[in-house]
């Protein structure tokens, strides 16, 4: 066992209703660990989550008793605030945002090298080790930019940053919404203070609540004690409620009431009690389009949209792809590893590439490509298959060599870059993007399949 390891002396549960896997995992695992344990049953895994509390559970995606959604959320309305890896081997480009969003440390796609898998989960258990509040010393990825929409934001967060004002985030999964809340916090007055995260996706209506607000001994069933909320925990420092848009119209309610004036009672209590936390909330939903819908609170999205700062998909980032690229290989790349550069072709390739995932997907490649890739060039064989065959059609070339080439591939460049912009523009219509284009339909629609574009990957 290597004592200096992240995962020397931890307990990893891990669970597949295909025992073989289980096995395969913990061969892995079991030598750089004080316990691997394995089960092939859902339910017995939850059961045994509560009993044995391990420090890091895997579960794998589809299995017949239960899936892996619905297993992690049991798990969290269990109340297990455990980390959680999700290991996808049939899922779609959805699918590690959902687990994610779900409140997934990670999740990693079969088949799974030792080399990547004891790397990824070293990685979360390092970071459950740090002090809360505190984040890596490494430079926020999300905010490395020389896009003029980040920089505007950023200027922003420069601006706001000082103020006591509520901030709204919003953007799409993956784009660095927690990252901005760090940044504000941490150029703010409060930077002393703790910096508290909420995933009210990842928690059950049933206990956010006692989660927001902390709960007294015998509130409710399996209240044995009495409880600290996050927004005692936050107390001169900034909360964070990320997924704000997945709470439910009766804690709303409660949070409402909260933010009129600080006070608040604890589950189950009638003292009233006081926070100065700032709270800084983000989502991936239209808020608006869920007020009029009737499914979040009017009083309270004014009571948030103080400042509001959106965060553009990577997609519109194109320029900021081979720089943030640079930065994950340069942050992951161990002490005895190669130095790793992408050449030319697969930078392209990068940039054309529509990132579903935004900067975490790319995040999470340039990491494994830093973990496994013997060096030093990155070639586009070397590219997932999703990534090659969504940017088929691309030039051997970076853009600004374009017009040294002949008229064809300058003009097949064009097309690519032309269909994925209208593509984009489109969320994935194509119908919509036809009319952007300003092309019959039928038109249209040969030219995104003869580049080999999916629309999905747009959307």
């Amino acid at each position: 066992m290597d004592p200096v390891s992240p995962l020397a002396g931890k307990h990893i549960l891990v669970l597949d209703d295909v025992p073989e896997f289980c096995h395969e995992l913990r061969r892995h695992l079991k030598d750089h660990c004080r316990l691997v344990t394995v089960c092939t049953g859902p339910l017995r895994a939850l059961r045994r989550l509560k009993s044995e509390r391990p420090d890091l559970f895997v579960t794998t995606l589809m299995m017949r008793e239960l899936g892996g959604f619905d297993v992690v959320r049991r798990a969290r309305g269990q109340g297990s605030t455990l980390p959680i890896v999700m290991i996808t081997g049939y899922g779609n480009a959805q699918t590690p945002i959902e687990a994610m969003r779900l409140g997934c440390s990670d999740y990693l796609e079969k088949p799974v090298s030792p080399d990547e898998l004891r790397a990824r989960l070293g990685k979360i258990l390092a970071a459950q080790q740090r002090p809360a509040g505190r984040p890596e010393s490494a430079p926020a990825p999300a905010l490395l930019s020389a896009d003029p929409a980040m920089g505007a934001v950023l200027e922003t967060v420069a601006a706001v940053a000082p103020s006591e004002s509520r901030v709204l985030i919003l953007g799409e999964t993956g784009t660095g919404k927690q990252l901005v809340a760090q940044a504000v916090h941490d150029a703010s007055p409060r930077r002393a203070g703790p910096f508290v995260e909420v995933n009210c996706a990842a928690i059950p209506e049933s206990l956010l609540e006692s989660e927001l607000f902390g709960h007294e001994r015998g509130a409710f069933t399996g209240a044995t004690d009495r409880r600290t909320g996050r927004f005692e925990e936050a107390d001169g420092g900034t909360l964070f409620l990320d997924e704000i848009g997945e709470m439910s119209f009766s804690v709303q309610s409660k949070l409402l009431r909260v933010l009129q004036d600080g006070r608040f009672s604890r589950v189950g209590g009638s003292a009233v009690l006081r926070s100065r936390a700032r709270v800084i909330a983000a989502t991936n939903r239209d808020l608006q389009q869920e007020v009029g819908a009737g499914r979040f609170r009017a009083d309270l999205f004014y009571r948030l949209h103080v400042i509001t700062l959106t965060l553009p998909p990577l997609r519109r980032r194109a320029d900021d792809i081979p720089l943030l690229a640079e930065h994950f290989l340069r942050r992951f790349r161990g002490p005895r590893r190669p130095p790793l550069a992408l050449d030319p072709e697969a930078a392209l390739r990068l940039r054309l590439y529509a990132w579903p995932g935004n900067v975490r997907e790319l995040e999470h490649l340039m990491e494994r490509f830093a973990a496994l890739h013997p060096g030093p060039v990155i070639a586009v064989a070397d590219l997932p298959e999703t990534i090659v065959r969504s940017t088929a059609g691309a030039p051997a070339g970076p853009p600004d060599l374009l017009l040294h080439g002949d008229y064809a591939s300058a003009r097949a460049a064009f097309e690519l870059a032309y269909l994925r912009s209208t593509l984009q523009g489109a969320r994935g219509n194509m119908a919509a993007a036809a009319r952007l284009a300003g092309l019959d339909r039928s038109h249209y629609f040969r030219l995104v399949r003869r580049q080999g574009l999916d629309p999905a990957d747009f959307r």
